[in-house]
């Protein structure tokens, strides 16, 4: 009767209703059980995959990740500078002069951590760079206000972030075939472009919403973790995982060696610097490193405030300007650094090939910044711009690549060679160029003007004196 006059069903006994919860918990814990399943089931794969990836790969993929953090720590006072100058009253000079403090660290740091990582080895060198500017970069909101001790903050990032680059070009020295180099240096150092990503996007919002010192401490916190990551899943005492390739390095130039006299010093010699020092193609890659970060260095710290100035956008917009650089040249290395594997594969000399990639790298951003200077038209310089900024990453290619082919055994230091000159465009590029811009007003006269100089005779000296070929190193008993 109750059915007929649409009454609602009776409620469930005591019974039957601890009956039924008890079906759907159990269900639910069984749903729970499948999932934690699933994920672990996923886990086990990539984790028994990583293990199965040869070392070499798991090295080059690890210093890229390093290096999308090293850059982050780089690029994030570039922005964090604005609103620090306004709160502390510096002018474009001083800003220059706390931003330069970082490359003094950079330059004193390249020998060490050549030798260093001559000596250990790369991968054991790297993760204590990290570190070390990791921390440096967290410490930055609690010594602001005392321009000496931000200095030294800034001077102890450079430090960590100096032993980085011979550590890794040890490394792809070590372990990479020399067709593979340019695609692995791309890899590495392309971590730098998106680390600039990274930095230049994040860094605006943690600024307006949390203010200038969450940059430094969050980007900070980020590189200790790598740190914890790189020392659980990636083995330093690598001796029977390895994959060397100096052993095959060393049979394919053995008879090309002997007809040049060519040999290999002893383990119980040391480092030939005199060779070194004598060596024309390296002194030409020496200049080349100088011209080139002379461009990157400036550019990187100025950018951003120029565009702010010279096109009137805001923080924000500044910083998402700044961006298209670096995602320019993380798109040319996609091609630039297979392009220049495949000529070597296919015959082509390597000092051919290196030379065709660093023209490449320093002509095209002249050709674009040239084409800016001389357009009445500003917002020209908001595409053209970047594109030959991007066009500069082919130097990974060329410059970046060279050291490996002079002498693989010691790559580390001749890289740790050439960027004490590398490094002096921080040093002295970075505030000349706020001095230049507080006496001239010009943007065009104190950032473009010397970096145009620098790309055009870094093409023209390289051309002539560069070469990919291997060095003769004798030993000390022969000198």
């Amino acid at each position: 009767r109750n059915e007929e006059k649409g009454s609602p069903t009776p409620a469930l006994s005591s019974g039957e209703e601890s009956t039924t919860s008890g079906l759907g918990d159990e269900g639910k814990g069984s749903l729970e059980e499948a999932d934690h399943g699933l994920l672990k089931g996923a886990y086990d794969d990539l984790s028994s995959k990583w293990d199965e990836t040869p070392y070499r790969y798991k090295i080059v993929l690890s210093m890229a990740l390093s290096f999308v953090v090293c850059n982050m720590d780089k690029v994030n006072i570039s922005i964090a500078i604005i609103p620090m100058a306004a709160d502390y009253g510096w002018t474009p000079t001083t800003a220059g002069f706390i931003q330069s403090a970082f490359f003094y660290g950079y330059l004193f740091a390249q020998l060490p951590g050549g030798w260093l990582a001559n000596k250990f080895g790369g991968q054991r060198v790297l993760p204590f760079g990290v570190a070390l500017w990791s921390i440096a970069t967290a410490a930055v909101p609690f010594v602001a206000g005392d321009i000496r001790w931000l200095s030294l903050s800034r001077l102890l990032v450079g430090l960590g972030e100096g032993v980085s680059p011979p550590a890794a070009v040890d490394v792809i020295s070590r372990y990479v075939p020399v067709n593979e180099r340019s695609r692995a240096t791309s890899i590495v150092f392309g971590g730098l472009n998106m680390g600039t990503v990274v930095g230049l996007t994040v860094a605006p919002t943690l600024i307006e919403g949390l203010g200038w010192p969450s940059v430094f401490v969050g980007f900070g916190v980020i590189g200790v973790a790598w740190c914890y990551w790189f020392d659980a899943v990636v083995p330093t005492n690598v001796e029977a995982e390895a994959e060397p390739v100096a052993a095959a390095e060393s049979a394919e130039n053995g008879a090309e060696g002997e007809k040049a006299g060519a040999e290999e010093p002893g383990e119980d010699e040391g480092i030939p610097w005199g060779q070194f020092v004598q060596h024309t193609p390296l002194r030409a890659l020496t200049y080349i490193h100088f011209c080139n970060n002379w461009a990157v260095y400036t550019i990187l710290s100025w950018l951003p405030t120029f565009y702010k100035d010279y096109l009137s956008v805001d923080l924000q917009g500044a910083a998402h300007l700044a961006l298209l650089p670096p995602i320019a040249g993380i798109a040319v290395s996609v091609v630039a650094a297979p392009l220049a594997d495949g000529l070597v594969e296919r015959g082509v000399s390597v000092t051919l090939v290196r030379k065709i990639m660093q023209s490449v790298a320093f002509l095209s951003p002249a050709g674009c910044m040239l084409a800016c200077i001389f357009s009445e038209d500003k917002q020209l310089s908001t595409w053209l711009l970047p594109l030959g900024l991007g066009l500069q990453t082919f130097s990974f290619a060329g410059l970046y690549s060279n050291h490996q082919d002079i002498a693989p055994k010691y790559a580390s230091i001749l890289l740790a060679i050439t960027n004490i000159f590398g490094s002096i465009p921080g040093v002295v590029g970075v505030p000349f160029t706020g001095w230049l811009l507080d006496h001239t007003d010009s943007w065009y006269l104190s950032l473009f003007g010397p970096t145009l100089f620098f790309y055009i005779s870094g093409a023209f000296v390289y051309t002539k004196w560069g070469s990919g070929e291997r060095m003769v190193i004798r030993s000390e008993k022969d000198t």
